[in-house]
């Protein structure tokens, strides 16, 4: 009968950690950002390197900052998981003009386990962008997971 009291108090701390690690393995598998690297154009598109912007802005149109004034070679973002559209807003550096990229795609709910629930993935069916700075851009993957993948390089030429 003393015992009993040790063996609940064991029980709740096995309990709480199972809990904790299925807590940490939801927040991670929930998360479906969609990566975006940025590449430079070099000796007329025989050498493109990844490059890194000293200030850049990245937010969505009628929303609040993501990335703010920080250097940066890639962004990682999310996609509107309530509609099959969304624009955000791209500057590189302060002086810069400002470029705004429409993502069209395509959202799939995933089931990830009984605890976390479903993620949403996404499918990107249309990438559309003004060419202020972005000379050109490359779909490398159009399913946006929680695989943390670049699924898109923007080329600049300056």
């Amino acid at each position: 009968m003393k015992y009993i009291p040790g063996i609940i108090a064991l029980l709740l701390i096995a309990v709480f950690a199972a809990c904790e690690d299925e807590t940490k393995t939801c927040d991670q598998t929930l998360l479906a950002d969609l990566g975006i690297n940025f590449k430079k154009d070099s000796l007329d598109g025989y050498i493109n390197k990844d490059t890194t912007w000293p200030k850049v802005t990245v937010c969505a149109l009628d929303k609040d900052t993501l990335i703010s004034q920080q250097a940066r070679s890639s962004v990682y973002f999310e996609l509107d998981p309530l509609h099959d559209t969304c624009r955000y807003y791209l500057k590189l550096d302060s002086t810069a003009v400002a470029d705004t990229l429409t993502f069209r795609y395509t959202r799939t709910p995933h089931f990830v386990s009984a605890g976390c629930g479903f993620a949403t993935f996404s499918t990107l069916d249309t990438v559309i962008t003004t060419y202020h700075t972005i000379d050109s851009l490359h779909i490398n993957n159009r399913e946006v997971t929680s695989d943390n993948t670049t699924n898109i390089s923007l080329f600049f030429i300056y």
